[in-house]
């Protein structure tokens, strides 16, 4: 490996990061670890081709589609699981050990969001819903959801300061 491939490297991830990591969430519906995991190997397979072979004459174009190619198979493996696990006999049991704590807790958190969702779904539009979504639920951070809907990034933190509030707002007005 040489210093031009790790700079030819360096500059490609440096430029296309952002826009490959919004087609892997895209590609995922809105699976962030798995979109991440999908980003590495993307660039992993890049890297492998610029050491063997030599860089593509359009890396984004190249990474995109790689990254398309990767979710089908991600897609194949999914399904592949879902069509074993529903051949699993009956009988077999899985023992699952929880603290009495911590299956209270898990309970609280989804009572929680299924508070949200349901404010969500009756108050907000599908572009306020899709924004809070990215924000709380995914954790993508506010400048990316900004790139992601084609606002900047001042009016989006703006926009999602103003829906959390409208939602703690309405929570309220229906608990008392």
């Amino acid at each position: 490996m040489s210093d031009s491939q790790e700079r030819i490297y360096e500059e490609i991830w440096n430029k296309h990061v952002v826009a490959v990591r919004n087609f892997c969430y895209t590609k995922l519906n809105g699976r962030p670890e798995d979109a991440e995991d999908m980003l590495m190997s993307a660039f992993g397979l890049l890297w492998k081709k610029i050491v063997t072979d030599d860089v593509p004459p359009n890396p984004k174009a190249w990474l995109l589609a790689t990254v398309n190619n990767l979710s089908y198979t991600e897609y194949r493996h999914t399904e592949k699981d879902k069509n074993n696990m529903t051949k699993a006999p009956l009988n077999e049991t899985v023992a699952l050990y929880y603290l009495v704590d911590d299956v209270a807790e898990v309970l609280e958190k989804e009572e929680r969001n299924a508070e949200l969702w349901k404010i969500l779904l009756e108050e907000l539009n599908n572009e306020e819903r899709y924004i809070l979504k990215c924000d709380t639920v995914d954790g993508i951070p506010q400048a990316q959801i900004a790139e992601m809907i084609g606002k900047n990034h001042g009016s989006t933190k703006a926009q999602i300061f103003r829906l959390k509030r409208k939602i703690k707002l309405s929570k309220k007005e229906k608990i008392f």
